[in-house]
């Protein structure tokens, strides 16, 4: 599951450099210093050192990626990379320390470590132990990681400014800022019992009534276990009903092609994607590279003519949780269909549809 985030979050960058802004955009990408932030549509952050941050000492271990989901009080996790020789052979007897301005905030041996051998490296998960590294890291100037063991000794010394930015913007994103679970600024409101939002990461996930479908190899989305991977599937509760957003099959050069079910329990059916045409109002089976904003319950999707996101189709609809069916409804398209290098970003296509937009007041496609 870890890897696999990690796969989708850094093969969505290129779906979002392309949109530096776009409207109702839930899946985020900022650069703070030296430090990449990213977050899904089910609101999975992670904090990743860049190579522009400046490592001494070699930057074999600089490479350090933090990762925090959504849920109440949810741990933080960290990923260190292997050193240099480590595979294939693998030194089982080697140790990783991490001190922060000197002194020693983390050490574990090598063993004691999750190997996630496709990424090249460590997963470590010790909660009450990672926060406060965490929290010192982010108040410190320098930070060095070390390997000692019998492939030898690496070091990387790293800058810490901006991570203390990039925690509080996640703060924000997750909507913990002033909780008693922030990572930054800790304040006395108590988190909820739960979130409305969860990650679908395998097909365990889904229930009999949608697996008949996306499992099916003669169907138009038919999807298995490798476009779970590639996507940025998630479910919303959305009241009176739960949505899933799933891949429909694999994705394009840049654009992610999404199926929608809704339902409730084990019951869901395929729903459609309500849609403003020529001909009136229609429907769309499918859409691209969905993004959801938890706060104000909004769904988006941009189709995009290119990568450089000068051109292509966007909608915007709002999730009605008193609905029993169908839950979207549409608030709005934008259109650009010259790929001309300006206007980049759904943001700045023009509008063809409001719902108070009269007839001969849209815009032409």
């Amino acid at each position: 599951m870890r890897r696999d985030m990690l796969i989708r979050l850094l093969a969505s960058v290129v779906v979002v450099c392309s949109l530096p802004s776009a409207d109702a955009l839930a899946f985020e990408y900022r650069q703070i210093e030296g430090w990449a932030v990213s977050c899904n549509n089910a609101y999975i952050c992670n904090i990743s050192l860049t190579s522009a941050a400046g490592a001494s000492g070699g930057a074999a271990l600089a490479a350090i990626q933090w990762q925090r989901s959504v849920a109440p009080s949810a741990p933080l996790t960290l990923s260190v990379p292997y050193p240099p020789g480590f595979l294939p052979r693998g030194d089982a007897s080697g140790t990783i320390t991490i001190e922060v301005d000197g002194i020693t905030g983390f050490s574990a041996d090598v063993a004691s470590l999750v190997r996630e051998d496709a990424l090249g490296m460590f997963g470590v998960n010790e909660p009450e132990v990672l926060m406060a590294l965490f929290r010192e890291m982010a108040g410190g100037s320098r930070a060095t990681i070390r390997y000692e063991g019998g492939i030898g000794k690496f070091s990387s010394e790293i800058v810490l400014t901006g991570l203390s930015d990039a925690a509080r913007f996640i703060d924000e994103w997750q909507g913990r800022d002033g909780r008693t679970d922030a990572l930054i600024d800790v304040g006395k409101k108590l988190p909820p019992e739960s979130v409305d939002i969860w990650t679908i990461d395998s097909y365990d996930q889904l229930p009999p009534s949608v697996l008949r479908n996306v499992s099916d190899p003669d169907s138009t989305c038919f999807t298995d276990q490798s476009h779970i991977d590639q996507a940025d599937a998630f479910a919303f509760d959305a009241g009176k009903s739960t949505i899933m957003l799933l891949p429909c099959g694999p994705s394009g050069a840049y654009n992610q092609p999404y199926q929608l079910y809704v339902g409730r329990d084990d019951e869901f059916h395929r729903a459609e994607f309500p849609n403003v045409s020529d001909a009136g109002i229609t429907v769309l089976d499918t859409v691209y590279n969905v993004n959801f904003d938890l706060k104000e319950k909004l769904l988006s999707s941009v189709y995009l003519g290119r990568g450089l996101g000068d051109c292509g189709l966007a909608h915007y609809w709002t999730i009605n949780e008193t609905a029993a069916g169908n839950p979207l409804a549409l608030t709005l398209e934008r259109s650009k269909t010259a790929c001309d290098g300006v206007d980049i970003g759904p943001e700045n296509w023009p509008e063809i549809w409001r719902p108070q937009m009269a007839p001969d007041e849209a815009v032409e496609r």
